[in-house]
C-alpha cells in the first residue's frame, strides 16, 4: 500500500485492490522462479458478462513506451479498447487495466486472442522488434460497433490543462473512436519525448475521451503555447493518419 499513490485508492474498491495484490504476488513469485524472465509480464483475465467484455490486468516493471507497447498489442490482436487505468507503484512495479472487447463482434475476447494476446506481449516487452503498427493496419477494421452519436462524425479536439495538477500537464483528446486510436496517441506522445504518469481511457458511443498527465523530460509541465501548438498539431497528423487507412 506504501508504494501506491493516493489516487489509486481514491479510484479503486476493495474487490480491484484485492484482485491487483494477487496479480503482484503472482508478479513477484514469478521474479524469483529459476527460470524466470524478468522483463515478462503477468496477464490475468476476467470476463465481464454484464458489460459484454473483458478486464485485463497486467503488471511489469515499468519501462519507456509500455503504455503504448501494451495498447498496441492489444490492438494488434483484434481487441478494441474502451477504458484503462495505469499506474506505477513506487518501486517500479507497474499495475495496468484494460477493459476491452473484440473489435469485429463487440463482444468477449476469444481464448485464442487472449493467448495471442499474452505471446506479443512478452515479445514486444522483451526487446524483439515487432511492428505493431503493421500488425493493427491489417486487422482491416474500419469502424468498430460502437457508432458516433446518430451517425455523425465527432471531430478531434484537444485541450490542455495545467491547473488540475501541480506537477503535470493534464492532455484530454476526444475524438471518433477506432481500432488503434489509443496506441498512435500514446506512441506520439512518446515520440515527442512526453512521459505519462497516470491515464484515464473512456470510450463512449463511439467517442474517444482520453486524458493523460504528461511531463517533458526534465519533469516540468507543457507550458509554452509553441510546445502546446506541436503537441496538438502531431496528435491530429497520427490520428488522421488512422482516418486515411481505416
Amino acid at each position: 500500500f506504501a508504494q501506491m499513490s493516493h489516487r489509486y485508492f481514491q479510484i479503486h474498491g476493495a474487490e480491484a485492490i484485492s484482485d491487483d495484490l494477487l496479480l503482484i504476488h503472482d508478479f513477484m513469485k514469478q521474479e524469483v522462479s529459476d527460470n524466470a524472465n524478468p522483463l515478462a509480464p503477468v496477464v490475468h483475465w476476467r470476463n465481464d458478462l454484464d458489460r459484454g467484455g473483458n478486464t485485463v490486468r497486467i503488471c511489469t516493471w515499468d519501462r519507456a513506451g509500455l503504455f503504448g507497447k501494451i495498447a498496441g498489442s492489444l490492438s494488434a490482436i483484434g481487441l478494441n479498447i474502451l477504458s484503462a487505468q495505469i499506474f506505477t507503484r513506487a518501486d517500479g512495479v507497474a499495475l495496468d487495466s484494460y477493459f476491452v472487447t473484440d473489435a469485429r463482434t463487440g463482444t468477449l475476447a476469444t481464448t485464442d486472442q487472449r493467448e495471442k494476446f499474452e505471446k506479443l506481449l512478452t515479445r514486444v516487452l522483451g526487446g524483439e522488434e515487432v511492428d505493431l503498427a503493421g500488425l493493427i493496419a491489417r486487422q482491416k477494421i474500419s469502424q468498430t460497433p460502437y457508432q458516433a452519436y446518430a451517425g455523425d462524425h465527432i471531430p478531434t479536439q484537444i485541450l490542455f490543462d495545467n491547473e488540475a495538477s501541480e506537477t503535470r500537464t493534464l492532455i484530454e483528446v476526444e475524438t471518433e473512436d477506432r481500432v488503434g486510436v489509443l496506441y498512435a496517441i500514446v506512441q506520439t506522445l512518446a515520440e515527442l519525448d512526453l512521459n505519462i504518469t497516470a491515464a484515464r481511457i473512456c470510450t463512449e458511443k463511439g467517442a474517444a475521451i482520453d486524458t493523460f498527465y504528461v511531463h517533458e523530460v526534465d519533469d516540468g509541465k507543457i507550458l509554452s503555447p509553441e510546445r502546446q501548438h506541436q503537441v496538438a498539431r502531431q496528435l491530429r497528423r497520427a490520428i488522421q493518419a488512422l482516418e486515411k487507412n481505416a
